[in-house]
C-alpha cells in the first residue's frame, strides 16, 4: 500500500516536471524550432511525469530505442538533444520548418505520421498534457507554470 501511494504522489506532479524542464525546452526550442509544447509534453507522456524506470534509470524521457533496445545517456539533456536531432533529421522537418509552422497539433501530426508513435492514442494523450498544462504557451514565451 505504502508502495503504491509514492507512485501515486510522483506521477501527480507534472508542473514540478515542467518547471524543472521548461528550461531546457526553451533552449531547445530556439537551436532546433521544434516547439517547447511538442518537446515537453512527448517528454510527458512517454517518461511518466520523469517516473518511469526508464527515465530515472537512462535519462531516456522518450522512449528512443537503438535497434530493440532502449537507449540510455549520461544526462536528461543528451536524452532531450538527441530527440531534436532526430526530429530534424525527418523530412516533415524541413517542410514545418520553412513554412514557420509552431503549431503543436500540426507538428504532433507530422511527427505520429512519420512513423513516432504506431500507438493510434498517442497524438491525443500528448495533447492531454500540452492543453492540460498550455504548454502551449511556452511556444511563445519563456517561463514557469505557477
Amino acid at each position: 500500500m505504502l508502495f503504491l501511494s509514492f507512485l501515486k504522489i510522483e506521477s501527480q506532479n507534472p508542473v514540478s516536471y515542467v518547471n524543472k524542464y521548461n528550461p531546457m525546452a526553451q533552449e531547445l526550442m530556439q537551436d532546433h524550432n521544434i516547439p517547447a509544447s511538442v518537446i515537453l509534453g512527448i517528454s510527458m507522456l512517454e517518461s511518466g511525469n520523469g517516473t518511469s524506470k526508464l527515465s530515472r534509470i537512462k535519462h531516456n524521457y522518450f522512449g528512443v530505442k537503438k535497434g530493440n533496445l532502449y537507449r540510455g545517456y549520461e544526462s536528461d539533456l543528451a536524452s532531450f538533444k538527441d530527440f531534436c536531432q532526430i526530429i530534424s533529421r525527418k523530412k516533415y522537418y524541413n517542410y514545418l520548418i520553412e513554412n514557420d509552422i509552431i503549431d503543436y497539433k500540426i507538428w504532433l501530426t507530422k511527427i505520429q505520421n512519420g512513423g513516432y508513435s504506431v500507438s493510434k492514442t498517442w497524438k491525443t494523450k500528448v495533447l492531454y498534457y500540452i492543453e492540460k498544462y498550455k504548454l502551449y504557451e511556452l511556444d511563445k514565451k519563456q517561463g514557469s507554470l505557477n
